[in-house]
């Protein structure tokens, strides 16, 4: 019995969950790491809810931090991010205190995902589950990166803290065929969707990925609310800035919210507009402007002081907020101070109709906020511009190919 003892505990010792587990100390103002993984077969545990019907990893992080930085406002930052993931991988952590959730980050896009924790000395567990939005496409192995640092927070006064916008360059340009989105659909071999066929006579698409970041001191922030259980075609859109004292005020009239019948939910109207300049600097094709539901989905600002915790989650910006008032499905979508939201190549609407153009390498250039709806510090960096050579327009199997030199507008 006593060799059957030791056995099963060696067993313990080795097995994923355990073997897995880390044990990371913040104790001064410098961050501090781990690296994990989550697999789909790992053992599910009973005792932690967010583990029973998935596989989980678990690390143990202590906050340890001295006198003058816990007496300064702020908190710990807890975040992970995934490493070498496909778009559709995801995960999310549970945080706990013994037997007692104390945070949890459970959005299912996009690869960053953090919460603050206080600054007092503690112990905690961290469980990092599996969490794809569509679990069927997820990998059978997710990598991620942990982190843990301190974060102060601006001293309480009535500044007004405002956001930055920043356009980041342009991702992987293609004519491919993009998967099906929500009730939205490609005919085989065309590389555009049935709405943009619809809507603006779409036969040859361009499809490419952008993001945008904010650099502010301040969140983006766009609320905007409609009658309960109904979906108006357009809804008035506002914008809340907030202060360094915790207070805010809220802008009317920041844009107009467009309900997608085939998309069934709400796009920030002209969020977003791209085109196609030839080497004389003349557009020769121009994109839809673009609506979108913004969220924090990328930290480009990782192990950098000033991170935000994550409080725009993905898919969540589609839905009403669980605090609406009666008769009132209240909506907030936006990009937190040291976030980015991705839109990925396979996304309706994120394409310029090519079928006119010949050959050759043009710019591609994407300008976000373009009609300067969203109150910001400044307006200079909303716009990037990027080489992109086009070939075999005339065939059907075109090509796209991105250059390596983004500029500024």
């Amino acid at each position: 019995m006593r060799g059957l003892a030791i056995l099963a505990a060696l067993l313990l010792l080795l097995s994923p969950s355990a073997a897995a587990a880390a044990a990371v100390v913040v104790d001064s103002h410098r961050p501090v790491f781990w690296k994990g993984e989550v697999r789909k077969s790992d053992p599910r545990l009973r005792d932690v809810p967010e583990c029973r019907t998935n596989g989980c990893d678990r690390a143990f992080v202590s906050v340890r931090l001295p006198a003058g930085l816990r007496a300064k406002a702020g908190g710990v930052e807890l975040a992970i991010q995934a490493v070498g993931a496909t778009p559709d991988d995801s995960l999310g952590f549970a945080v706990y205190q013994g037997s007692r959730r104390v945070a949890l980050a459970d959005a299912q896009i996009g690869p960053a995902r953090s919460v603050w924790l206080p600054k007092t000395t503690a112990r905690y567990t961290v469980y990092v589950f599996y969490n794809p939005f569509v679990p069927e496409l997820g990998s059978d192995v997710v990598r991620y990166e942990g982190l843990l640092e301190n974060e102060n927070s601006p001293r309480p006064s009535p500044r007004e803290l405002l956001p930055d916008l920043e356009a980041l360059p342009q991702r992987y340009a293609t004519f491919e065929t993009p998967p099906p989105f929500f009730d939205d659909v490609a005919a085989p071999g065309s590389s555009c969707f049935r709405s943009e066929v619809e809507e603006q006579n779409a036969r040859k698409c361009l499809r490419f990925g952008q993001a945008m970041s904010n650099v502010g001191e301040g969140p983006v922030d766009v609320r905007y609310s409609t009658p309960a259980g109904q979906r108006p075609h357009e809804v008035p859109g506002s914008q809340r800035i907030y202060r360094a004292d915790g207070t805010y005020r809220d802008v009317p009239s920041v844009g107009v919210m467009h309900y997608h019948e085939i998309h069934h939910h709400y796009h920030f109207e002209d969020f977003s507009v791209s085109r196609l300049e030839n080497s004389a600097g003349a557009v020769v094709a121009t994109g839809k402007k673009n609506g979108f539901c913004m969220a924090d989905t990328e930290m480009p600002w990782w192990a950098r002081k000033g991170n935000a915790p994550q409080s725009y989650p993905a898919p969540r910006c589609l839905d009403p907020e669980p605090s609406s008032p009666p008769g009132v499905d209240a909506f907030k979508n936006g990009i937190s101070r040291g976030w980015a939201d991705e839109y990925w190549w396979a996304l309706p609407d994120q394409m310029i109709e090519v079928s006119a153009l010949a050959d050759g390498t043009y710019t591609l250039v994407t300008h976000v906020d373009p009609n300067d709806k969203i109150r910001e510090t400044g307006e200079g960096n909303n716009c990037v511009r990027i080489p992109i050579t086009l070939s075999g327009l005339a065939t059907a199997t075109p090509k796209a190919v991105l250059g390596t030199t983004p500029k500024t507008c």
